[in-house]
């Protein structure tokens, strides 16, 4: 599964000093990749190589990575979704988009 950061940088950003929520945050990192992931599309390319592994010297996989974070503590807040009426279908923290809007290139089917 995809994930732009790891379970120790999550707990970091978190200041989770306790393994007894580590399933749950795993869980988060992977639903917050995907997310990212989605919406960075078609520039998917800059930070995801053909092999589907990360690039990790790519510049812009700091954003990524930050934005990622930003986002598995707004899940690990919202546990709820109480603040999904504030969002649109498909539409992501400002926060969150503020550091990734720029590599969005969305694409036509």
């Amino acid at each position: 599964m995809l994930e732009f950061v790891t379970l120790e940088e999550a707990k970091a950003h978190l200041r989770v000093d306790t393994d007894a929520g580590d399933d749950d945050l795993q869980l988060k990192i992977y639903s917050a990749s995907a997310a990212v992931f989605d919406f960075i599309q078609g520039s998917r390319e800059k930070v995801i190589a053909d092999d589907g592994k990360i690039i990790t010297d790519a510049p812009e996989l700091q954003r990524v990575k930050q934005a990622t974070l930003i986002l598995v503590g707004i899940l690990d807040r919202v546990r709820g979704g109480e603040e999904e009426s504030q969002l649109k279908p498909g539409e992501l923290p400002y926060s969150v988009t503020c550091l990734i809007y720029s590599l969005r290139k969305p694409t036509v089917c």
